[in-house]
């Protein structure tokens, strides 16, 4: 039996916990249409069931999130999972989730630099942040064209 793969998401934690959550918010987007049209179609218990289930989808998905946060990356997607949840968690302006977000960006980091795969002094220009020098040590040269 050959156990090898390509597919990030099966040997990836990170990356599987990423491919949950787009699920679950997939499903809680399904809902909310669904939701709209019982609405319309005057059809208040339904609605309500609806707003239940959208309820649970939500928690779902933070606490896959909260999982994204804890697995380490294991592949370069599986990084860039956890650098667009902490993104993700910036923007929602919340103490916890902006714990969370330098937690995030912080594994995701120590994979990359271990991969050989982060310039932190790039990085640093680009993020404003100052966590990859903290991580990787003295940045790598960029190498420049002609």
């Amino acid at each position: 039996m050959d156990t090898t793969t390509a597919d990030p998401i099966e040997f990836c934690p990170a990356a599987a916990c990423a491919a949950a959550i787009v699920r679950i918010e997939g499903f809680v987007d399904h809902v909310a249409r669904l939701m709209d049209e019982a609405r319309f179609g005057r059809s208040p218990h339904l609605a309500t069931q609806l707003e239940a289930i959208s309820g649970e989808l939500i928690i779902a998905a933070d606490e896959a999130r909260d999982r994204l946060a804890e697995v380490q990356a294991v592949s370069a997607a599986g990084a860039m999972a956890q650098l667009l949840a902490a993104i993700r968690d910036v923007r929602t302006r919340d103490d916890g989730e902006a714990r969370r977000a330098k937690d995030l960006e912080a594994k995701a980091v120590r994979f990359l630099a271990s991969a050989d795969l982060y310039d932190a002094g790039f990085a640093k220009a680009l993020s404003g942040t100052k966590l990859g020098g903290r991580l990787h040590g003295r940045p790598r040269l960029a190498v420049r064209q002609a």
